[in-house]
Protein backbone atom coordinates (compact mmCIF):
# COMPACT_ATOMS: atom_id res chain seq x y z
CA UNK A 1 0.00 0.00 0.00
CA UNK A 2 2.92 2.31 0.73
CA UNK A 3 3.21 4.95 -1.96
CA UNK A 4 -0.11 4.25 -3.68
CA UNK A 5 -2.22 6.87 -1.91
CA UNK A 6 -0.62 9.51 -4.07
CA UNK A 7 -3.20 12.26 -4.34
CA UNK A 8 -5.62 11.27 -1.59
CA UNK A 9 -2.77 10.91 0.83
CA UNK A 10 -0.63 13.93 0.13
CA UNK A 11 -2.62 16.72 -1.41
CA UNK A 12 -4.28 18.10 1.70
CA UNK A 13 -1.19 17.57 3.84
CA UNK A 14 1.09 19.37 1.40
CA UNK A 15 -1.42 22.17 1.00
CA UNK A 16 -1.57 22.67 4.74
CA UNK A 17 2.18 22.88 4.93
CA UNK A 18 2.50 24.80 1.63
CA UNK A 19 5.63 22.85 0.89
CA UNK A 20 7.31 21.73 -2.32
CA UNK A 21 8.77 18.70 -0.56
CA UNK A 22 8.29 15.39 -2.38
CA UNK A 23 6.41 13.32 0.21
CA UNK A 24 5.60 9.63 0.03
CA UNK A 25 2.27 8.89 1.67
CA UNK A 26 -0.66 10.28 3.60
CA UNK A 27 -0.42 8.47 6.89
CA UNK A 28 0.55 11.68 8.69
CA UNK A 29 -2.78 13.09 7.53
CA UNK A 30 -4.55 10.02 8.94
CA UNK A 31 -2.76 10.57 12.26
CA UNK A 32 -4.12 14.11 12.48
CA UNK A 33 -7.63 13.10 11.42
CA UNK A 34 -7.95 10.52 14.21
CA UNK A 35 -6.31 12.73 16.86
CA UNK A 36 -8.50 15.82 16.70
CA UNK A 37 -11.60 16.24 18.85
CA UNK A 38 -14.31 18.82 19.42
CA UNK A 39 -17.15 19.34 21.85
CA UNK A 40 -19.08 16.10 22.35
CA UNK A 41 -21.74 14.69 24.64
CA UNK A 42 -25.18 15.88 25.63
CA UNK A 43 -26.99 18.96 24.35
CA UNK A 44 -26.36 20.61 27.71
CA UNK A 45 -22.57 20.22 27.57
CA UNK A 46 -22.40 21.25 23.91
CA UNK A 47 -24.45 24.37 24.65
CA UNK A 48 -21.84 25.21 27.31
CA UNK A 49 -19.03 25.16 24.74
CA UNK A 50 -18.09 21.55 25.43
CA UNK A 51 -16.80 22.27 28.93
CA UNK A 52 -16.72 19.36 31.36
CA UNK A 53 -13.38 19.09 33.16
CA UNK A 54 -14.80 20.46 36.40
CA UNK A 55 -18.57 20.26 35.95
CA UNK A 56 -19.99 17.06 37.41
CA UNK A 57 -23.37 15.39 37.27
CA UNK A 58 -23.71 14.97 33.48
CA UNK A 59 -23.71 11.85 31.31
CA UNK A 60 -20.87 13.45 29.33
CA UNK A 61 -18.59 12.88 32.35
CA UNK A 62 -18.41 9.22 31.32
CA UNK A 63 -16.13 10.00 28.36
CA UNK A 64 -14.76 13.33 29.58
CA UNK A 65 -13.85 13.59 33.28
CA UNK A 66 -15.11 10.43 35.03
CA UNK A 67 -14.69 12.09 38.45
CA UNK A 68 -17.91 13.97 37.69
CA UNK A 69 -19.88 10.73 38.12
CA UNK A 70 -19.24 11.03 41.85
CA UNK A 71 -21.73 13.92 41.97
CA UNK A 72 -24.68 11.71 41.04
CA UNK A 73 -27.29 11.03 43.74
CA UNK A 74 -29.67 9.13 41.44
CA UNK A 75 -29.30 6.86 38.45
CA UNK A 76 -29.97 8.30 35.00
CA UNK A 77 -30.55 7.25 31.39
CA UNK A 78 -29.86 9.78 28.63
CA UNK A 79 -30.48 9.84 24.89
CA UNK A 80 -29.25 12.50 22.44
CA UNK A 81 -30.21 13.03 18.79
CA UNK A 82 -28.55 15.55 16.47
CA UNK A 83 -28.92 17.04 13.00
CA UNK A 84 -25.93 18.69 11.36
CA UNK A 85 -25.62 20.97 8.31
CA UNK A 86 -22.11 21.38 6.88
CA UNK A 87 -21.48 24.04 4.23
CA UNK A 88 -18.09 24.21 2.49
CA UNK A 89 -17.33 27.17 0.21
CA UNK A 90 -14.18 26.38 -1.80
CA UNK A 91 -12.28 29.26 -3.38
CA UNK A 92 -9.58 28.70 -6.01
CA UNK A 93 -8.10 31.56 -8.06
CA UNK A 94 -11.05 33.80 -7.12
CA UNK A 95 -13.59 31.16 -8.23
CA UNK A 96 -15.94 29.83 -5.56
CA UNK A 97 -17.98 26.62 -5.42
CA UNK A 98 -20.43 25.78 -2.61
CA UNK A 99 -21.08 22.30 -1.30
CA UNK A 100 -23.45 21.15 1.42
CA UNK A 101 -23.80 17.94 3.41
CA UNK A 102 -26.33 17.05 6.12
CA UNK A 103 -26.25 14.29 8.68
CA UNK A 104 -28.58 12.85 11.31
CA UNK A 105 -26.93 10.98 14.16
CA UNK A 106 -27.25 9.67 17.71
CA UNK A 107 -24.11 11.30 19.15
CA UNK A 108 -24.64 10.19 22.76
CA UNK A 109 -26.43 7.37 24.54
CA UNK A 110 -25.62 6.48 28.13
CA UNK A 111 -26.67 5.24 31.52
CA UNK A 112 -25.37 5.98 35.02
CA UNK A 113 -26.00 3.60 37.93
CA UNK A 114 -25.58 5.49 41.18
CA UNK A 115 -24.73 3.89 44.53
CA UNK A 116 -24.57 7.09 46.55
CA UNK A 117 -25.05 6.94 50.31
CA UNK A 118 -28.00 8.64 51.95
CA UNK A 119 -27.21 11.89 53.80
CA UNK A 120 -27.49 10.23 57.23
CA UNK A 121 -25.36 7.19 56.40
CA UNK A 122 -21.93 7.20 58.06
CA UNK A 123 -18.59 6.99 56.29
CA UNK A 124 -16.20 9.38 54.56
CA UNK A 125 -16.68 7.66 51.22
CA UNK A 126 -20.12 8.76 50.06
CA UNK A 127 -20.41 6.10 47.37
CA UNK A 128 -20.04 6.48 43.64
CA UNK A 129 -21.53 5.84 40.22
CA UNK A 130 -20.79 3.54 37.29
CA UNK A 131 -21.45 4.78 33.76
CA UNK A 132 -21.58 3.33 30.25
CA UNK A 133 -21.97 5.48 27.15
CA UNK A 134 -21.65 5.44 23.39
CA UNK A 135 -20.38 8.80 22.22
CA UNK A 136 -19.68 10.25 18.78
CA UNK A 137 -16.24 11.87 18.97
CA UNK A 138 -16.02 13.20 15.40
CA UNK A 139 -18.00 13.25 12.15
CA UNK A 140 -16.34 13.22 8.74
CA UNK A 141 -19.41 13.61 6.50
CA UNK A 142 -18.64 16.53 4.20
CA UNK A 143 -18.18 17.36 0.50
CA UNK A 144 -16.08 20.03 -1.15
CA UNK A 145 -14.61 20.80 -4.53
CA UNK A 146 -13.83 23.42 -7.12
CA UNK A 147 -14.01 24.40 -10.79
CA UNK A 148 -11.29 26.48 -12.41
CA UNK A 149 -10.97 27.84 -15.95
CA UNK A 150 -8.26 30.44 -15.40
CA UNK A 151 -5.85 31.09 -18.24
CA UNK A 152 -2.33 29.85 -17.74
CA UNK A 153 -3.07 27.38 -14.96
CA UNK A 154 -0.99 24.24 -14.98
CA UNK A 155 -2.12 20.66 -15.51
CA UNK A 156 -1.65 17.59 -13.38
CA UNK A 157 0.00 16.09 -16.45
CA UNK A 158 2.79 18.67 -16.20
CA UNK A 159 3.54 17.44 -12.70
CA UNK A 160 3.69 13.82 -13.83
CA UNK A 161 5.93 14.56 -16.79
CA UNK A 162 8.47 16.07 -14.40
CA UNK A 163 7.89 13.25 -11.94
CA UNK A 164 8.41 10.54 -14.57
CA UNK A 165 11.50 12.22 -16.01
CA UNK A 166 13.03 12.51 -12.54
CA UNK A 167 12.04 9.16 -11.07
CA UNK A 168 10.86 6.94 -13.94
CA UNK A 169 7.41 5.40 -14.33
CA UNK A 170 6.39 3.71 -11.06
CA UNK A 171 3.44 1.42 -10.50
CA UNK A 172 0.19 2.02 -8.67
CA UNK A 173 -1.59 5.35 -9.06
CA UNK A 174 1.49 7.05 -10.48
CA UNK A 175 1.54 4.68 -13.45
CA UNK A 176 -2.08 5.26 -14.47
CA UNK A 177 -1.30 8.36 -16.52
CA UNK A 178 1.28 6.41 -18.51
CA UNK A 179 -1.01 3.40 -18.96
CA UNK A 180 -3.82 5.66 -20.26
CA UNK A 181 -1.53 7.24 -22.94
CA UNK A 182 -1.81 10.67 -21.31
CA UNK A 183 1.98 10.73 -20.97
CA UNK A 184 4.22 9.02 -23.49
CA UNK A 185 7.92 8.25 -23.84
CA UNK A 186 9.91 9.98 -26.53
CA UNK A 187 10.92 7.34 -29.04
CA UNK A 188 14.62 8.12 -28.80
CA UNK A 189 14.44 7.43 -25.05
CA UNK A 190 15.18 10.97 -23.89
CA UNK A 191 12.23 11.14 -21.50
CA UNK A 192 8.47 11.63 -21.33
CA UNK A 193 6.15 14.24 -22.83
CA UNK A 194 2.43 15.06 -22.82
CA UNK A 195 0.04 13.46 -25.24
CA UNK A 196 -0.23 15.67 -28.36
CA UNK A 197 -3.90 16.23 -27.43
CA UNK A 198 -2.69 17.98 -24.26
CA UNK A 199 -0.60 20.65 -25.91
CA UNK A 200 0.79 22.97 -23.22
CA UNK A 201 -0.42 25.98 -25.23
CA UNK A 202 -4.04 24.80 -25.01
CA UNK A 203 -6.33 26.24 -22.30
CA UNK A 204 -7.38 23.72 -19.67
CA UNK A 205 -10.32 23.51 -17.28
CA UNK A 206 -10.10 21.67 -13.94
CA UNK A 207 -12.85 20.30 -11.78
CA UNK A 208 -12.58 18.23 -8.63
CA UNK A 209 -15.01 16.91 -6.05
CA UNK A 210 -14.10 15.25 -2.76
CA UNK A 211 -16.78 13.25 -0.95
CA UNK A 212 -15.99 12.18 2.61
CA UNK A 213 -18.02 10.19 5.10
CA UNK A 214 -17.44 8.38 8.36
CA UNK A 215 -17.14 8.93 12.10
CA UNK A 216 -15.12 8.23 15.23
CA UNK A 217 -17.10 6.81 18.16
CA UNK A 218 -16.22 5.63 21.65
CA UNK A 219 -17.79 3.11 24.00
CA UNK A 220 -16.76 4.12 27.49
CA UNK A 221 -16.89 2.40 30.87
CA UNK A 222 -16.33 4.76 33.80
CA UNK A 223 -16.55 4.96 37.57
CA UNK A 224 -16.53 8.05 39.79
CA UNK A 225 -16.39 8.13 43.59
CA UNK A 226 -17.17 10.76 46.26
CA UNK A 227 -15.00 11.40 49.33
CA UNK A 228 -16.56 13.66 51.96
CA UNK A 229 -18.41 15.61 49.24
CA UNK A 230 -15.10 17.42 48.70
CA UNK A 231 -12.95 15.16 46.56
CA UNK A 232 -14.22 13.26 43.54
CA UNK A 233 -12.08 10.66 41.78
CA UNK A 234 -12.75 8.73 38.59
CA UNK A 235 -11.31 6.38 35.98
CA UNK A 236 -12.45 5.23 32.55
CA UNK A 237 -11.77 2.70 29.82
CA UNK A 238 -12.58 3.77 26.25
CA UNK A 239 -12.93 1.54 23.20
CA UNK A 240 -12.84 3.56 20.01
CA UNK A 241 -14.00 2.69 16.51
CA UNK A 242 -13.18 4.71 13.39
CA UNK A 243 -14.54 4.60 9.87
CA UNK A 244 -13.53 6.92 7.04
CA UNK A 245 -14.31 6.73 3.33
CA UNK A 246 -13.19 9.22 0.72
CA UNK A 247 -13.89 9.38 -3.01
CA UNK A 248 -12.04 11.93 -5.11
CA UNK A 249 -12.87 12.69 -8.73
CA UNK A 250 -10.43 14.92 -10.58
CA UNK A 251 -11.26 15.99 -14.17
CA UNK A 252 -9.30 17.97 -16.74
CA UNK A 253 -10.40 19.13 -20.16
CA UNK A 254 -8.10 20.65 -22.83
CA UNK A 255 -9.42 22.89 -25.61
CA UNK A 256 -7.74 23.36 -28.98
CA UNK A 257 -7.30 26.60 -30.93
CA UNK A 258 -10.91 26.38 -32.14
CA UNK A 259 -12.19 26.06 -28.57
CA UNK A 260 -13.07 22.43 -29.20
CA UNK A 261 -12.28 19.67 -26.70
CA UNK A 262 -9.01 17.95 -27.57
CA UNK A 263 -8.65 15.80 -24.44
CA UNK A 264 -10.81 14.91 -21.47
CA UNK A 265 -9.48 12.83 -18.57
CA UNK A 266 -10.97 11.77 -15.23
CA UNK A 267 -9.14 10.24 -12.28
CA UNK A 268 -11.08 8.66 -9.42
CA UNK A 269 -9.51 7.49 -6.18
CA UNK A 270 -11.22 5.53 -3.40
CA UNK A 271 -9.88 5.20 0.13
CA UNK A 272 -11.48 3.32 3.02
CA UNK A 273 -10.12 3.24 6.56
CA UNK A 274 -11.53 1.34 9.53
CA UNK A 275 -10.16 0.35 12.89
CA UNK A 276 -10.46 0.11 16.64
CA UNK A 277 -8.51 1.54 19.55
CA UNK A 278 -8.34 1.65 23.32
CA UNK A 279 -7.52 4.37 25.86
CA UNK A 280 -7.60 5.06 29.59
CA UNK A 281 -8.78 8.12 31.49
CA UNK A 282 -8.25 9.51 34.99
CA UNK A 283 -9.96 12.49 36.59
CA UNK A 284 -10.25 14.44 39.81
CA UNK A 285 -12.56 17.26 40.92
CA UNK A 286 -11.98 19.10 44.19
CA UNK A 287 -14.28 21.53 46.01
CA UNK A 288 -12.18 23.88 48.18
CA UNK A 289 -15.42 25.74 48.96
CA UNK A 290 -19.00 24.87 48.14
CA UNK A 291 -19.17 27.46 45.35
CA UNK A 292 -16.08 26.27 43.45
CA UNK A 293 -15.07 23.11 41.57
CA UNK A 294 -11.50 22.56 40.40
CA UNK A 295 -11.02 19.73 37.92
CA UNK A 296 -8.09 17.90 36.34
CA UNK A 297 -8.45 15.37 33.58
CA UNK A 298 -6.02 12.98 31.87
CA UNK A 299 -6.78 10.99 28.73
CA UNK A 300 -4.11 8.54 27.63
CA UNK A 301 -3.11 8.09 24.00
CA UNK A 302 -5.50 5.94 22.01
CA UNK A 303 -3.78 2.91 20.55
CA UNK A 304 -5.40 2.11 17.20
CA UNK A 305 -5.16 -0.72 14.74
CA UNK A 306 -6.17 0.65 11.31
CA UNK A 307 -7.03 -1.29 8.16
CA UNK A 308 -7.13 0.41 4.78
CA UNK A 309 -8.16 -0.29 1.21
CA UNK A 310 -7.31 1.84 -1.80
CA UNK A 311 -7.94 1.73 -5.53
CA UNK A 312 -7.91 4.17 -8.42
CA UNK A 313 -8.91 4.31 -12.07
CA UNK A 314 -8.58 6.76 -14.91
CA UNK A 315 -10.14 7.18 -18.33
CA UNK A 316 -9.50 9.57 -21.18
CA UNK A 317 -11.13 10.64 -24.47
CA UNK A 318 -8.94 11.94 -27.32
CA UNK A 319 -10.27 14.35 -30.00
CA UNK A 320 -9.11 13.60 -32.64
CA UNK A 321 -7.93 10.06 -31.83
CA UNK A 322 -4.36 9.81 -30.66
CA UNK A 323 -2.07 8.01 -33.10
CA UNK A 324 0.30 5.67 -31.30
CA UNK A 325 3.15 4.00 -33.20
CA UNK A 326 2.54 0.67 -31.48
CA UNK A 327 -1.21 0.60 -30.73
CA UNK A 328 -2.54 2.62 -33.63
CA UNK A 329 -5.54 4.98 -33.38
CA UNK A 330 -6.73 5.57 -29.79
CA UNK A 331 -9.94 7.54 -29.22
CA UNK A 332 -10.39 6.54 -25.59
CA UNK A 333 -8.37 4.75 -22.92
CA UNK A 334 -8.65 3.59 -19.35
CA UNK A 335 -6.50 2.05 -16.65
CA UNK A 336 -7.00 0.96 -13.07
CA UNK A 337 -4.99 -0.21 -10.11
CA UNK A 338 -5.52 -3.32 -8.07
CA UNK A 339 -7.27 -3.00 -4.72
CA UNK A 340 -4.43 -2.43 -2.31
CA UNK A 341 -4.92 -3.62 1.26
CA UNK A 342 -2.72 -2.63 4.18
CA UNK A 343 -2.76 -2.09 7.95
CA UNK A 344 -0.89 -0.07 10.53
CA UNK A 345 -0.93 0.90 14.21
CA UNK A 346 -1.50 4.50 15.27
CA UNK A 347 -0.88 6.06 18.66
CA UNK A 348 -2.73 9.35 19.01
CA UNK A 349 -1.60 12.09 21.45
CA UNK A 350 -2.53 12.08 25.12
CA UNK A 351 -4.67 14.92 26.43
CA UNK A 352 -4.28 16.93 29.64
CA UNK A 353 -7.07 19.19 30.81
CA UNK A 354 -8.04 21.44 33.64
CA UNK A 355 -11.17 23.39 34.53
CA UNK A 356 -12.94 25.68 36.99
CA UNK A 357 -16.63 26.02 37.76
CA UNK A 358 -18.09 28.71 40.01
CA UNK A 359 -21.69 28.43 41.26
CA UNK A 360 -23.90 31.41 42.05
CA UNK A 361 -25.99 29.53 44.57
CA UNK A 362 -29.04 28.08 42.83
CA UNK A 363 -29.03 30.79 40.17
CA UNK A 364 -26.51 29.14 37.85
CA UNK A 365 -22.77 28.91 37.19
CA UNK A 366 -19.90 29.76 34.90
CA UNK A 367 -17.36 27.13 33.82
CA UNK A 368 -14.12 27.11 31.81
CA UNK A 369 -11.77 24.42 30.45
CA UNK A 370 -8.24 24.33 29.08
CA UNK A 371 -6.88 21.27 27.23
CA UNK A 372 -3.36 20.59 26.02
CA UNK A 373 -2.36 18.29 23.12
CA UNK A 374 0.91 17.65 21.32
CA UNK A 375 0.01 16.41 17.84
CA UNK A 376 3.66 15.78 17.02
CA UNK A 377 3.70 12.95 19.58
CA UNK A 378 1.46 10.78 17.37
CA UNK A 379 3.24 7.72 16.03
CA UNK A 380 2.69 5.13 13.29
CA UNK A 381 3.98 1.56 13.22
CA UNK A 382 3.49 -1.13 10.60
CA UNK A 383 4.74 -4.55 9.60
CA UNK A 384 3.57 -3.89 6.02
CA UNK A 385 5.61 -0.77 5.21
CA UNK A 386 8.34 1.38 6.71
CA UNK A 387 6.69 4.31 8.53
CA UNK A 388 9.91 6.21 9.24
CA UNK A 389 9.19 9.00 6.75
CA UNK A 390 5.58 9.27 7.94
CA UNK A 391 6.71 9.75 11.53
CA UNK A 392 9.20 12.38 10.36
CA UNK A 393 6.32 14.19 8.63
CA UNK A 394 4.31 14.06 11.87
CA UNK A 395 7.22 15.47 13.89
CA UNK A 396 7.95 18.20 11.35
CA UNK A 397 4.42 19.28 10.46
CA UNK A 398 2.51 19.16 13.73
CA UNK A 399 2.94 20.96 17.01
CA UNK A 400 1.45 21.64 20.42
CA UNK A 401 -1.87 23.36 20.89
CA UNK A 402 -4.00 24.76 23.69
CA UNK A 403 -7.77 24.43 23.33
CA UNK A 404 -10.05 26.35 25.64
CA UNK A 405 -13.76 26.71 26.19
CA UNK A 406 -16.12 28.51 28.54
CA UNK A 407 -19.81 28.48 29.23
CA UNK A 408 -22.49 29.64 31.58
CA UNK A 409 -25.93 28.53 32.75
CA UNK A 410 -28.68 30.68 34.22
CA UNK A 411 -31.38 28.93 36.25
CA UNK A 412 -34.90 30.14 36.90
CA UNK A 413 -37.04 27.61 38.69
CA UNK A 414 -37.08 24.54 36.40
CA UNK A 415 -35.83 26.45 33.32
CA UNK A 416 -32.23 26.66 32.11
CA UNK A 417 -30.59 29.10 29.69
CA UNK A 418 -27.06 28.36 28.43
CA UNK A 419 -24.33 29.86 26.24
CA UNK A 420 -20.75 28.92 25.41
CA UNK A 421 -17.65 29.51 23.30
CA UNK A 422 -14.75 27.24 22.33
CA UNK A 423 -11.45 27.69 20.52
CA UNK A 424 -9.42 24.81 19.05
CA UNK A 425 -5.90 25.78 18.08
CA UNK A 426 -4.14 25.15 14.78
CA UNK A 427 -2.43 21.73 14.93
CA UNK A 428 0.39 22.75 12.55
CA UNK A 429 3.72 23.74 14.06
CA UNK A 430 4.43 26.38 11.39
CA UNK A 431 1.16 27.23 9.65
CA UNK A 432 2.58 30.24 7.80
CA UNK A 433 -0.24 32.29 6.31
CA UNK A 434 -2.79 29.50 6.84
CA UNK A 435 -4.96 29.18 9.92
CA UNK A 436 -6.80 25.94 10.71
CA UNK A 437 -8.04 26.94 14.15
CA UNK A 438 -11.74 26.51 14.94
CA UNK A 439 -14.04 29.04 16.55
CA UNK A 440 -17.26 27.71 18.01
CA UNK A 441 -20.24 29.49 19.56
CA UNK A 442 -23.15 27.71 21.18
CA UNK A 443 -26.31 28.15 23.17
CA UNK A 444 -29.28 26.25 24.45
CA UNK A 445 -32.24 25.90 26.76
CA UNK A 446 -33.46 23.19 29.09
CA UNK A 447 -36.13 22.10 31.51
CA UNK A 448 -35.27 20.16 34.68
CA UNK A 449 -37.97 18.23 36.54
CA UNK A 450 -37.67 15.77 39.42
CA UNK A 451 -37.43 12.66 37.25
CA UNK A 452 -37.05 14.03 33.75
CA UNK A 453 -35.03 16.62 31.83
CA UNK A 454 -35.06 17.88 28.26
CA UNK A 455 -32.29 20.00 26.75
CA UNK A 456 -31.73 21.62 23.39
CA UNK A 457 -28.37 22.88 22.15
CA UNK A 458 -27.27 24.69 18.99
CA UNK A 459 -23.59 24.74 18.00
CA UNK A 460 -21.96 26.68 15.15
CA UNK A 461 -18.34 25.95 14.18
CA UNK A 462 -16.26 27.90 11.66
CA UNK A 463 -12.83 26.89 10.38
CA UNK A 464 -10.72 27.01 7.23
CA UNK A 465 -9.29 24.09 5.32
CA UNK A 466 -6.56 24.20 2.70
CA UNK A 467 -6.31 21.84 -0.23
CA UNK A 468 -4.09 21.22 -3.23
CA UNK A 469 -4.84 18.50 -5.78
CA UNK A 470 -1.20 17.63 -6.37
CA UNK A 471 2.20 19.08 -5.40
CA UNK A 472 2.67 22.44 -7.07
CA UNK A 473 -1.03 22.98 -7.82
CA UNK A 474 -2.77 26.19 -6.80
CA UNK A 475 -4.03 26.28 -3.24
CA UNK A 476 -7.78 26.11 -2.63
CA UNK A 477 -9.21 27.63 0.56
CA UNK A 478 -12.24 25.91 2.07
CA UNK A 479 -14.44 28.04 4.31
CA UNK A 480 -16.28 25.54 6.53
CA UNK A 481 -19.43 26.49 8.41
CA UNK A 482 -21.10 23.68 10.38
CA UNK A 483 -24.26 24.06 12.45
CA UNK A 484 -25.58 21.27 14.66
CA UNK A 485 -28.82 21.11 16.62
CA UNK A 486 -29.02 18.60 19.49
CA UNK A 487 -31.85 17.32 21.67
CA UNK A 488 -31.24 15.33 24.86
CA UNK A 489 -33.82 13.49 26.94
CA UNK A 490 -32.79 12.41 30.44
CA UNK A 491 -34.65 10.09 32.83
CA UNK A 492 -33.73 9.77 36.51
CA UNK A 493 -34.56 6.64 38.51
Amino acid sequence: MKGFKLILSLSALLALHISETRAQSGYAEDALRFSQFGSTGTARINALGGTGNSLGGDISNIHNNPAGLGFYQNSEFSFTAAYSDWNAATSLLNQTENFNATNFSIPNLGVVISKAKAPLEVGDWRGGSFGISINRQATYNNDFGYFSSQDGQGSILDYYVDDYNNYGVPGGTDGLFFDAFLINPIEDGDGYVLSPNADESYPVEKMEKVENEGSMSEINFSYGGNYKNKLFLGASLGINSVSFRSTKTYNEEFFDDNNQTSLFSSLQENLYLSGTGVNLGLGVIYKPVDELNVGLNFKSPTWYQINEEYDADIFANFYPPYQDSQYGSISESDAQTDIFVSSYNLRSPMRLGGGLTYFFGKNGFITADVNYLDYSSANIRSNVFNPEMDNQDINNLYGQTINYSLGGEFRFDMFRLRAGYAYYGDPLANPGTTDRSTNQISGGVGVKLSGFSIDFGLVNSKFNGYYSSYPGADLAVIDNNRTTGMLTLGFSF
